[in-house]
């Protein structure tokens, strides 16, 4: 499940009254939000092509007639035809259509399945929204400013464009897309810079209120540059605005504005801290964040440098809740554990990526001790994938297999720290200079046996889970497609049965009623 959507299915943060009773989850302040502010969204994209607008984004997107609508106007093209009937099934199929113009428009879309839109689960339908909006609005909105530039992060090239824009106020420091612009200063010096006739900066200064400034920028915004309000001031003048919804408007202001973004801006965001660059992370996305570092970063070494580098993640599917993974023990007891140095990485390492362990700190009797125990693990894994069967072709045989990898990528994500460490611990030992001409050829052809052992297991395994993902699609559209086809046949049969005349005599009405059974059936 692609760019991915993930929903925050908890509550990260309670918000409690005087009396310290909780109202309310910062979660459920940020679905409210979302849903206000999306709604707005896919309405001003309906009006364009004359489309009703949405009344509710939860019930009315359910039948997935809205949604192709809505597709429809921002494709630019004429759709296949809706199911004409209002059962779950033309509903099933009406959202698989649009879910599938998705796929084509290479919107990947994590978990989100049309039974999830149907049903009308709210987390689900905000980020499947969420994921439109990022495709037409923000990324097409940003694509020929990336490409100018080589860049393929839009929030970091947008970022880099506020600040360039509102560098000489000294009241404003963006660093993200939530708390920087909750006071209302940001919107309006983004707004004065690129128009400062349209008002004086002192006249923001001197009003005494966030919802005044916010009210300001937003009023300004509509009636000279024709953005519509996207925001209300009560929801950014909280200490935590919803980043979603601060990235859909600032793109808007971006879309009208003049877009020029220099080198400098980017590489000043580059340089900021990451609790500064970032907005305010929930405990869930740090956790999936965590999970697709850990498992999809490509270990790689050096071996002349003596130095081990983490490149930037890859997308990965997001796991199940549902994992089979069981730790693969050494079948000699002679062959030590590994230490906590190895075993278990610190925080730090984590927000960082790997970084080389500092000499003196790893001996050539623990770095082959360690490698031993993980090259053990390795070769039990490697058969443990070899061990999967084929990819079946029924649908609930393929679910099995894909739940019972989805444990196996689980085992895989938990061991990658293990490998790494050895990897550094490797480099560490080459970095000292300390091995005789011999140790040292032997660590590096064991570093590169490892490390290439690793990245075809990881390879191997990451395909094996895109194929099941795929062969299950596929599935499950076959499956749709043969119900919908009954369900044509029975609606003929029927129709065609309702309009022949009763009778006129009882065996005629008998076996009119056995004919109407059989096709029942």
């Amino acid at each position: 499940m692609a760019e991915g959507v993930c929903p925050e299915d908890y509550c990260d943060e309670p918000v409690e009254d005087e009396f310290g009773e909780i109202i309310k989850c910062r979660s459920d302040e940020r679905e409210d939000v979302q849903k206000k502010t999306f709604t707005k969204w896919v309405n001003l994209q309906l009006a364009k092509t004359g489309k009703p607008p949405v009344e509710d984004l939860f019930s009315d997107l359910c039948d997935g007639r809205r949604l192709l609508e809505l597709l429809e106007g921002l494709t630019g093209h004429e759709l296949v035809r809706l199911e004409k009937g209002f059962t779950r099934v033309h509903s099933l199929n009406n959202v698989n259509r649009a879910l599938q113009i998705l796929q084509k428009n290479n919107i990947d879309l994590v978990n989100i399945g049309a039974a999830d839109i149907v049903d009308g689960n709210h987390k689900l339908i905000l980020g499947l929204i969420w994921s439109i909006i990022l495709h037409w609005q923000v990324k097409d909105v940003m694509k020929d400013v990336m490409a100018g530039l080589q860049q393929t992060n839009s929030e970091k090239i947008l970022l880099s464009w506020v600040r360039q824009n509102t560098r000489h106020y000294p009241q404003v420091n963006v660093v993200n897309f939530s708390g920087s612009w909750n006071d209302g200063l940001a919107f309006n010096a983004l707004i004065h810079s690129h128009r400062p006739e349209l008002f004086d900066w002192s006249s923001v200064e001197k009003k005494t209120s966030a919802m005044e400034r916010l009210e300001h920028a937003f009023s300004k915004a509509e009636q000279h540059l024709g953005i519509e309000r996207l925001l209300d001031p009560e929801d950014v003048a909280v200490p935590h605005p919803d980043k979603k919804s601060i990235i859909m408007y600032v793109t808007s202001l971006f879309q009208v504005l003049p877009q020029g973004v220099s080198m400098e801006a980017i590489q000043e965001v580059e340089s900021l801290p990451p609790t500064s660059s970032t907005s305010r992370v929930t405990m869930e996305e740090h956790y999936q964040i965590q999970t697709q570092q850990r498992f999809s970063q490509q270990i790689m070494v050096s071996v002349a440098q003596g130095c081990v580098r983490s490149p930037s993640p890859q997308p990965r599917y997001k796991s199940y809740a549902y994992t089979q993974a069981a730790y693969v023990k050494s079948p000699e007891p002679k062959r030590r554990r590994f230490t906590d140095q190895f075993l278990t990485p610190s925080q730090e390492e984590l927000q960082r990526g790997l970084s080389p362990l500092p000499p003196g700190s790893v001996s050539l009797e623990s770095y082959q001790a360690s490698l031993e125990e993980v090259l053990t693990w390795l070769l039990s894994a490697e058969d443990g994938l070899q061990a999967q069967p084929p990819i079946s072709n029924h649908v609930e045989e393929v679910k099995e297999q894909f739940h019972t990898h989805e444990g196996y990528m689980v085992e895989l994500t938990t061991h990658q720290g293990s490998v790494g460490r050895v990897l550094r611990a490797g480099a560490a030992l080459l970095s000292e200079g300390n091995l005789s001409e011999d140790e040292e050829s032997e660590v590096r052809e064991q570093m590169n046996l490892l490390n290439s052992r690793w990245e075809h297991l990881r390879v191997a395994s990451m395909e094996r889970q895109t194929r099941l993902h795929e062969v299950l699609m596929d599935l499950q559209n076959l499956q749709l497609q043969q119900l919908t086809d009954w369900l044509d046949i029975t609606e003929a049969r029927i129709k065609r049965i309702g309009s022949q005349p009763l009778g006129p005599d009882l065996e005629d009405i008998k076996h009119q009623v056995e004919e109407h059974k059989v096709g029942t059936h």
